[in-house]
């Protein structure tokens, strides 16, 4: 009897923990906390930031506790993943669009750290990168429609599980002439369609912006780390957003039962020339296939910069591709997604699947784990999950080599580490080399890249930009 009151015991404690718990959490997220602190005290600090003639001078700050430590959170405006004329066409309007809840900074008193996303409503949703790898922090009810005590859940990279995605790139074949590449110009400018699915999971076009943002930063961050051949600091900035805030059955993106394939070449019988790419951004369930490119050759026409061509009796652009937010009927967390856009855009590029011993066989990954073109991900992500192999990076330095006629001149208000320009925030900057005795190079993680080494005492020069109208 003693025996049986303990065991009933320990049952209701557990379904006492259960109710606090969001459920419904998504597979690929092992262990996360629930998180909470005062939406309206930071919503006034947003509102207030968004007042200010010069707001990306004005700090946010955002303080709270979990996985017993402190988390400071100093956060400033930052438009950098858009393009200047960055517009959106929403109920079939065009228009600017208010980027002040985009934001990004690093957490007080802790160099190897930085943090990026959005505040919603005083909600904050983004990643922190600290020394001790990277946290997410995502709203509750992203995962469950129960009540809780808390608002958001935060979780670290390490509980994340590696899905299985597969993409099926796309080839066809159509010669192309070579050209003289103009070091200056390395951003791609992206058009990103939004349909109904994917505006409907995250309820809201300021969501959705802020969902596109997390992407080109997580995206931009493993690029700026590449190492090409040819363009240095090849980079992603958005130009045009489209978002489908209506259900269109009539729509041929909109069926209900249509395949990655398929939603793909319907897609690409839109005109997107005017972009070096366009993809599509979905919320389907497509049975284990998480995103879809044509990839970028050489020797035929497909990838970034690619016009529209006439293929089978019909007008399409290979400059195109797509991801989806869902596996087997489960979310993926932002961590994947990440992952499965830089994937797809690594097609783009030029970037077969790494295959083969010398194209990310076990022999060469060091012991990291399978590089980011590998056709099958292993179970957890690994070091290597965001790095491409000396394969893909051959193969991309080829495209870009030949292919980046559509790149633009990049401009941003925010330093960029690996251009050797001592900016605002850098300690130092000496681009890729990796065995500069006094500096971080671009290759280190986001919070060390442009830091000088432990007690190295080395002397850099700054440059300070000075813009004006003409």
């Amino acid at each position: 009897e003693v025996l049986l009151r303990e065991a009933t015991l320990l049952l209701l404690i557990l379904k006492i923990r259960d109710l606090n718990e969001p459920q419904n959490i998504s597979k690929y997220i092992k262990c996360h906390e629930g998180l909470s602190y005062d939406r309206e005290l930071i919503k006034q600090q947003h509102q207030r930031i968004r007042r200010e003639t010069h707001p990306n001078k004005q700090e946010l700050l955002l303080d709270f506790n979990a996985f017993q430590r402190e988390f400071h959170l100093r956060l400033k405006p930052d438009v950098n993943s858009f393009t200047e004329d960055f517009k959106i066409q929403s109920e079939d309007e065009t228009q600017m669009v208010d980027l002040s809840h985009i934001y990004s900074g690093a957490l007080k008193d802790e160099k190897e750290s930085s943090c990026q996303g959005s505040v919603l409503e005083g909600q904050f949703e983004g990643s922190i990168t600290t020394a001790n790898g990277t946290f997410y922090v995502e709203p509750t009810d992203r995962y469950t429609t129960s009540n809780t005590d808390h608002h958001s859940i935060i979780y670290h990279e390490d509980d994340v599980v590696k899905s299985s995605p597969s993409c099926d790139p796309h080839q066809i074949p159509v010669s192309r002439s070579k050209r003289k590449v103009d070091q200056s110009k390395t951003s791609c400018l992206l058009h990103l369609h939004a349909d109904h699915r994917f505006y409907k999971r995250f309820g809201s076009v300021e969501a959705v912006v802020a969902q596109v943002a997390s992407y080109m930063k997580a995206v931009n961050d493993i690029y700026d780390k590449a190492d090409f051949e040819g363009i240095e600091l090849v980079n992603f900035k958005v130009k045009f957003l489209t978002v489908i805030t209506e259900e269109d059955p009539s729509s041929p993106l909109g069926k209900t039962h249509i395949g990655p394939e398929k939603l793909l070449s319907l897609f690409s019988e839109m005109n997107w020339s005017n972009y070096c790419l366009s993809y599509l951004l979905t919320n389907r369930d497509f049975s284990g296939v998480l995103g879809l490119a044509w990839e970028g050759k050489t020797d035929n026409w497909g990838g970034i910069c690619s016009e529209m061509i006439l293929k089978g009796g019909r007008n399409s652009s290979h400059n195109t591709g797509l991801i989806t937010l869902q596996n087997y009927g489960y979310y993926l967390s932002p961590k994947h997604v990440h992952l499965t856009f830089a994937h797809e855009l690594g097609h783009s590029l030029g970037a077969p699947h790494d295959e083969g011993s010398d194209c990310g066989g076990l022999e060469i990954t060091d012991g990291k784990g399978r590089f980011l073109m590998f056709p099958q991900a292993s179970y957890k992500i690994e070091e290597n999950s965001d790095k491409f192999s000396p394969c893909s990076l051959r193969q991309m330095s080829k495209l870009t080599d030949r292919r980046c006629t559509c790149f633009v001149l990049s401009v941003s208000e925010q330093p960029i580490c690996g251009n050797r320009i001592v900016e605002e925030g850098e300690e130092c900057d000496v681009g890729h080399n990796e065995s500069d005795p006094c500096c971080y190079s671009s290759k280190e993680p986001a919070g060390i890249e442009c830091r000088l080494k432990p007690d190295k005492q080395c002397r850099f020069a700054s440059v300070h930009f000075v813009w004006a109208d003409v």
